[in-house]
């Protein structure tokens, strides 16, 4: 067994998005776990609005460890999407573990 670095944001918007911000967004996010060499796995998405009182957007992202994740944060296509989501976000909330995962999967 091994060990991966997660690292898990959730957003909070000033005001609902419309769909053209929410398509960009959506692009913005998919290009970064593209680009971002040290990403091993990238999901994220709108909240689905099943339970109340929920954040906006969540993401999850997977690295080696917390040097792949330093280097996610500072890599160019995150400036991309700091750009769009500041006049956007209110608000937001990060937590970064460690998940076990099988040898083959590392």
């Amino acid at each position: 067994m091994a060990e991966i670095f997660r690292h898990v944001a959730l957003q909070k918007y000033k005001a609902p998005v419309d769909d053209v911000t929410a398509k960009r967004i959506k692009e913005v996010h998919d290009d970064l776990g593209a680009q971002a060499p040290t990403v091993r796995a990238i999901s994220h998405g709108p909240d689905l609005g099943v339970r109340p009182n929920g954040y906006d957007y969540g993401l999850v992202a997977d690295f080696d460890d917390a040097e792949g994740w330093k280097a996610y944060s500072a890599h160019p296509a995150h400036d991309v999407v700091r750009s769009v989501m500041k006049d956007i976000v209110e608000s937001a909330v990060v937590c970064q573990f460690t998940v076990t995962v099988p040898d083959a999967e590392k």
